[in-house]
């Protein structure tokens, strides 16, 4: 068990390191190659996102019926879903919460083709991707502080 923990950790940093390594990359030029990376940073983080639900999971000792077989944010929909009180997660899911805006653009990055039937004002940018790893990377150092204290 403590195996599989470490190396949830490990993939949170690792992902998150890959996606911050790719984000310095992306110039939003709009090119094929741009657009890659772009994706790739995505991935990348959805993969951090995936270990790092695994990791609260673990560390929290929450029993969910088949929670590792879950995507990314169904991860963390049963946790707000089975564990109310969870503040950690549960503020997330604002609209200012990292769930909510990575959702939206990781949607925007994999339905590039469909990009004119969203009728969405904004697209993902730089700042948008960087403050989306701040968040993101606060939101982590939160909770490990927290496990560090306890």
């Amino acid at each position: 068990k403590h195996k599989r923990l470490v190396e949830s950790f490990e993939l949170v940093n690792h992902y998150l390191d890959l996606s911050s390594d790719t984000l310095k990359q992306i110039t939003f030029d709009g090119s094929q190659s741009d657009n890659q990376l772009r994706l790739i940073f995505c991935i990348a983080l959805e993969k951090s996102f995936d270990s790092f639900a695994d990791e609260i999971y673990k560390k929290e000792n929450f029993n969910i019926e088949k929670f590792s077989q879950l995507k990314p944010i169904s991860k963390f929909k049963s946790i707000y879903d089975n564990y109310p009180s969870y503040g950690l997660v549960n503020n997330e899911f604002r609209i200012d919460g990292f769930i909510s805006q990575f959702k939206e653009s990781f949607e925007k990055e994999i339905e590039q083709g469909n990009l004119n039937l969203i009728t969405s004002s904004s697209t993902n940018s730089l700042k948008k991707f960087i403050s989306l790893l701040d968040i993101y990377k606060q939101w982590i150092n939160l909770f490990r502080k927290m496990h560090e204290e306890c």
